[in-house]
């Protein structure tokens, strides 16, 4: 996949204070275990969790009155199950049993968007876990990809973080980067 070839750009964006975007991703636990109608229903309530967790980050906009989420056309999504189920990226992001949310740097907490999702999870009586990773990226630009961490490969990254063969590749990344430091 090709977002492998970029784990270097992966780790120095989580070291790039001037990174301006932060994701917080959200990956069922053993999904696929599910049968189909369990299936139906988790979709369903991520939808619903989704929703719930936007309207929170546009509350937190006006308390702070910034913006916290992108505003960006190229991230728009229709509120509907179907056009978030295949929003191909954009914000906020469903990918099968995956969900992630956007935010700029520094306006909303990791500790803050799980409690919202936990809050929301409560309330529809899931019994779903969540396998929970976050990170950092630089552009939204695909065209800055080979230079700068780009959004697409930062969600296909941290939906995938919690896999050993993930974290081993990373690790062995990470070790490359500080022999050619």
């Amino acid at each position: 996949m090709a977002f492998q070839q970029y784990f270097d750009l992966y780790l120095l964006a989580q070291e790039n204070k001037d990174a301006p975007y932060y994701v917080v991703s959200f990956d069922v636990v053993d999904s696929r275990l599910l049968s189909h109608e369990e299936m139906e229903l988790l979709l369903q309530h991520i939808f619903l969790i989704t929703q719930y967790v936007y309207g929170k980050l546009l509350e937190k906009e006006k308390e702070l009155n910034r913006p916290v989420v992108i505003h960006d056309e190229r991230f728009y999504t229709p509120w509907t199950k179907g056009n978030m189920m295949n929003s191909n990226y954009k914000d906020p992001s469903i990918l099968g049993d995956n969900f992630e949310f956007t935010v700029l740097r520094d306006t909303v907490t990791k500790e803050e968007i799980v409690k919202w999702v936990y809050e929301c999870k409560k309330s529809l009586h899931m019994k779903e876990e969540f396998h929970i990773a976050d990170g950092y990226y630089e552009t939204n630009d695909y065209d800055e990809r080979t230079t700068k961490f780009y959004r697409g490969y930062c969600l296909q990254v941290l939906e995938r973080l919690h896999k050993k063969e993930v974290q081993e590749e990373i690790e062995q990344t990470r070790k490359k980067l500080i022999k050619t430091a």
